[in-house]
């Protein structure tokens, strides 16, 4: 089903409670290379057909690739290189905290010139719609990504200073990224920061406030400032850390991970409070249901966090997995873009 794409406003709208048209749609096709390589084709038919509202752009840094004219734009310094089969969380950029002097002194340069050529463009292109600019992580997952998430979770209780040090430095070059995509055309930023696993949390919620908080309302403040809205992507098991959240001045939360908190539940109490950019089941919905299922899975879990003020936003959960269905795909595309009754 095709449908006028929102303007800036209307998507705004959804994120305030101020009586959007519709829920806006953001990150609908998502997809990895894997399953880009699977759809092939049928890819390109499916981004004509079922667009979103949100225009996403980027203006992220590699963690060990740096473009040949800028070779200290990425988050590995020195002569480091990643090491060969291993996940990105389980080979750290900072393999030592007497490491982390040498890592300040090559921090990525916030000024680079053309890190905002992307959103120009996509504003020039699209005068009217809400552009979404993609900085990759924010604070927690990036600090796993950096120090190696088993290493992380040994930090927050051996090293908060250090941590916090690297926070400070993280902080000062966001607010040089938020000046830059604001001026640049942007509306929000968004990153990810997995802060929960499928039944509960990396860390306690008390680590959580005494470490990341009081960064998280600096990130938030800093956003505001330039007028950009605060789009946060976290998987898990998170009802612990709603209220922290919410108080910080997190816009919209994604992806409310499908089997992993109570939907009814979370819509009740934080419904009107937060916008929920909703995301659609893709560990077992999409890639093991039937069409039908798949239609009736969806419209569940629209139906339970609509609000008629607004505060819906639809989503893939996630990337959408290589294995699933070309069918399946369409039914769920087709139905998150049907009016909720």
């Amino acid at each position: 089903m095709s449908l006028p794409p929102l303007v800036r406003d209307e998507v705004r709208a959804a994120l305030r409670f101020q009586d959007p048209p519709r829920p806006p749609l953001s990150l609908s096709l998502w997809v990895n290379d894997q399953t880009r390589q699977a759809l092939g084709a049928h890819l390109t038919e499916l981004e004509t057909a079922f667009p979103d509202d949100v225009v996403l752009g980027g203006m992220g840094v590699d963690y060990w690739r740096a473009p040949p004219a800028h070779p200290t734009y990425r988050w590995a310094f020195g002569d480091k290189v990643k090491p060969q089969g291993r996940a990105i969380d389980s080979c750290p950029v900072i393999e030592d905290w007497s490491e982390l002097d040498a890592f300040l002194d090559e921090l990525p340069d916030p000024h680079r010139p053309g890190t905002t050529d992307g959103i120009e463009t996509l504003r020039q292109r699209h005068p009217d719609r809400y552009v979404l600019v993609g900085w990759g992580h924010y604070l927690h997952q990036r600090l796993a990504y950096l120090r190696g998430l088993e290493s992380l979770l040994f930090d927050f209780v051996d090293h908060p200073g250090e941590l916090c040090r690297l926070m400070d430095a993280l902080l000062a070059l966001y607010r040089v990224w938020a000046e830059r995509a604001a001026a640049a055309g942007a509306d929000g930023v968004w990153g990810g920061d997995d802060l929960g696993t499928q039944r509960s949390l990396f860390m306690s919620p008390e680590i959580f406030r005494r470490l990341y908080k009081p960064y998280y309302r600096q990130l938030a403040d800093c956003l505001h400032d330039n007028g950009l809205d605060f789009w946060l992507h976290t998987c898990g098991n998170v009802t612990r850390l709603m209220e922290d959240l919410i108080e910080c001045g997190v816009d919209a939360v994604h992806p409310i991970q499908a089997g992993t908190m109570d939907d009814a539940a979370m819509a009740a109490r934080y419904g009107g409070r937060i916008a929920f950019w909703i995301g659609m089941d893709v560990q077992q919905l999409l890639p093991f249901g039937t069409p039908e299922q798949v239609r009736a899975g969806c419209l569940e879990r629209m139906r339970t966090f609509h609000r008629r003020a607004g505060g819906l936003v639809l989503a893939a959960g996630n990337a959408i997995m290589p294995e699933t269905p070309l069918e399946n795909i369409r039914a769920y595309l087709q139905t998150i873009r049907t009016p909720i009754l």
